[in-house]
């Protein structure tokens, strides 16, 4: 016979029943305390007008505002004044460049493709119907990406934006929607969920009574914070999903300690209770005891419910979060065992998680197309309806030569080179950091031991867990650990104001070094492509029904910004739709070497000329190259083709195109002097600009012969 556990279930249930009761009364009785703060709710009419006219007049203001504003919001704004005032210098000076920077138009550096083509390229596409490149990832067979968190978060203001857009030109005649306004408003967005982070980390160390000076200062000056933190990457939103966890996962445990310091305060007066009158009075109190067990459950749920379709990678950076939240409090000097408490959070947690994905997969689906509200009526869909991007993303992953195509490297490379060139000096401080822990655990007595069910280790492992599994990885980029910021910062900011001599050193390089990065990925890397795109958009071509853009040494170039119609043969287009009847053909040669562009282009123009002398259809071809390796292609092409400038975007530095990169530092004779050394510096500079050429046949090419074709 299977032993069935019945009796246990209907004692714990009866036991959860008790519990809400208690928890009940509890809240009434809360809900008389709060109305007991607010005095001038005893008073009636006349009385409370008068009331009301006495705190204004002997200026207790506050009082005055709380007869209005609910008491956790003047809590808040508590908080929020006593930040202002507590770190006013420096540390909004670097909150006012986060924001003064993405205002600037020169603020056009391009870090990585899928800052675009993750989220806002696809977003923009479908808000503005206008043609983009969707990239092999949103496929709508097998899609990784789930656009849900994209939309929710940049295509509703876009929207928004379209509407406004439509009303004005339609009634006055005026067109907002441009690439600068879509290209700044998801930025704003970002902009906004920044500051949760800094807020969470400042929460943080208000319960731990952590110098939130340091730790603030230390987190606004990271170029991580000033240019990553406003960039649409999906890293962007798993570094705010992994602040806000980290933040709740801190409040449970803090919660946690103090419930159960009051419940042994109050058994051991119980226990030392000589009459039942005193027993009753103490069971009166450990009522009031805030319940602990289940603190944050949904929020917690939801939060990593979206954070996994956001990117499934967050698994990682919320593993330690986890499991700090539910093995806080297990005790054997509880009323269930530890095993039973940790498996009733786990219980609890898993359908919030579930429920999140369900909600999660069931937007996806309708978005790819597949899955539609016909068929959902008809109850006639089969499971290929259903799109669950963060299985296929694992999937795809877990194949060794989808890997490989993306590059590979070695298995140090975010512990030795991405970690330091996200966090310059911090990351050896870090390092050094966890090695002390990791001694101090393994060789100090077993009452020094560090703690493992404290706020320092839940900050540790947040770190460390998902620095060794994404470094068991092979593909690392950079922008893969910079969720782990908020929590080395937490660790390690106090250590970054070591004195010697006098001076901080540490501190002294962190900000150079932070200045330099926020230029360069701001500023200089890759800085022309989207200012290039921009001026193409711009640029009337009403005659020219075709236009060959090619790109060379450039990083993939986003195609909204060149708001072309996904749709060339309507009647009628919205006013943000410039050029209504011409189609960009779009081709991205990389880094090919300069003898392949010439063949290229010879290929591209001389079909040009063809169709555009022999079938009457004008067409024209634009290449956009970095200046230097222009130059060299006019040596390449010796008269073979015609540049005519149309555009240049400085500065552009691709670190890609670097090697071929002619340095010429001596003169006419060979003689290497001052005068010399600046020529030849300000050539090199000149050279890294982006520009954008109209290329024709040249004088030296007499004629081409072009096999006929019909594919026109």
């Amino acid at each position: 016979m299977v032993w069935l556990p019945v009796p246990h279930i209907l004692k714990v249930a009866w036991d959860a029943t008790k519990l809400g009761v208690a928890l009940k009364g509890y809240k009434r009785e809360r809900a008389l305390v709060e109305a007991k703060k607010n005095q001038v709710i005893a008073y009636k009419r006349k009385a409370a007008t008068r009331q009301v006219k006495k705190l204004f007049e002997e200026e207790k203001y506050e009082e005055f505002a709380r007869l209005y504003i609910p008491d956790l919001v003047m809590d808040k704004l508590h908080d929020l004044k006593d930040l202002w005032w507590s770190i006013w210098d420096i540390y909004w000076l670097f909150i006012l460049l986060r924001i003064l920077i993405i205002f600037n138009p020169y603020n056009s550096g391009y870090i990585h493709p899928d800052e675009y083509f993750q989220s806002v390229e696809v977003t923009v596409g479908d808000v503005f119907n206008i043609d983009v490149h969707r990239t092999w990832e949103f496929n709508t067979t097998q899609p990784l990406r789930s656009p849900t968190v994209s939309y929710t978060l940049y295509g509703i203001p876009l929207t928004i934006l379209r509407v406004i857009n439509t009303c004005l030109y339609h009634y006055l005649g005026i067109n907002i929607v441009g690439p600068l306004l879509v290209d700044l408003l998801p930025r704003l967005v970002l902009l906004v969920l920044s500051f949760s982070v800094d807020f969470m980390v400042y929460q943080i160390c208000v319960l731990y009574k952590h110098n939130f000076n340091q730790c603030l200062t230390t987190l606004a000056s990271s170029y991580i914070m000033i240019i990553y933190s406003t960039r649409s990457f999906s890293n962007t939103l798993e570094l705010v999903f992994t602040s806000v966890l980290v933040y709740l996962v801190a409040h449970c445990l803090r919660r946690t300690d103090e419930t159960i310091y009051l419940h042994e305060l109050v058994q051991d007066k119980y226990d030392k209770a000589e009459t039942i009158r005193e027993r009753v009075e103490i069971n009166k109190k450990r009522k009031k005891i805030p319940p602990h067990d289940y603190k944050y459950l949904i929020p917690i749920g939801i939060l990593c419910g979206v954070g996994i379709f956001n990117r499934p990678t967050f698994v990682f950076y919320a593993f330690a979060s986890l499991f700090f939240w539910l093995q806080r409090g297990v005790s054997n000097h509880s009323v269930f065992s530890p095993f039973q408490t940790f498996n009733f959070r786990v219980v609890l947690l898993v359908p919030v998680i579930v429920a999140t994905f369900l909600v999660m997969i069931f937007c996806d689906s309708l978005y790819y197309g597949d899955l539609t509200w016909r068929k959902l009526w008809n109850l006639n869909m089969n499971y290929t309806d259903w799109k669950v991007a963060p299985f296929n993303f694992i999937m795809y992953n877990a194949v060794p030569g989808n890997i490989a195509s993306h590059g590979e490297h070695p298995r140090y490379t975010h512990i030795l080179v991405n970690l330091p060139m996200l966090l310059g000096p911090l990351a050896p401080v870090f390092l050094v950091t966890f090695l002390n822990w990791i001694l101090d655990a393994c060789y100090l007595p077993w009452k020094k031991k560090p703690s493992l069910r404290n706020v320092y280790a839940l900050s540790l492992f947040t770190t460390v867990v998902p620095l060794i599994a994404l470094s068991a990885v092979k593909h690392q980029e950079a922008r893969f650990l910079i969720p782990v910021l908020p929590c080395i910062v937490l660790l390690c900011a106090h250590k970054l104001r070591w004195k010697a001599y006098g001076f901080k050193p540490l501190l002294t390089l962190w900000y150079i070094y932070n200045i330099l990065a926020m230029v360069w990925f701001g500023f200089v890397h890759q800085a022309g492509v989207m200012p290039v795109q921009k001026f193409i958009g711009r640029q009337q071509h009403a005659d020219v029904p075709y236009i060959n853009l090619i790109y060379s040494h450039t990083y993939m170039p986003p195609r909204y910004p060149l708001f072309q119609p996904a749709n060339l043969k309507l009647e009628e287009y919205p006013g943000y739709i410039s050029n209504k009847r011409t189609k960009y053909m779009v081709q991205d040669l990389g880094s090919v070497a300069t003898h392949i562009l010439k063949d290229k282009l010879t290929d591209i123009v001389s079909r040009t000329e063809y169709i555009s002398s022999k079938k009457k259809v004008k067409m024209e071809t634009y290449l956009i190259i970095p200046e230097f390796l222009l130059d060299q292609l006019k040596a390449e092409a010796a008269g073979a083709f015609s540049f005519e400038p149309l555009y240049s975007s400085f500065p552009h530095v691709s670190v890609e195109s670097l090697d071929k990169l002619e340095l010429e530092f001596h003169d006419a004779l060979g003689h290497l002097g001052l005068d010399s050394v600046l020529t030849g510096v300000g050539n090199m500079l000149a050279g890294f600009t982006l520009s954008v050429v109209n290329v024709t046949t040249g004088h030296a090419v007499q004629s081409v012969n072009i096999p006929s074709s019909n594919n026109m």
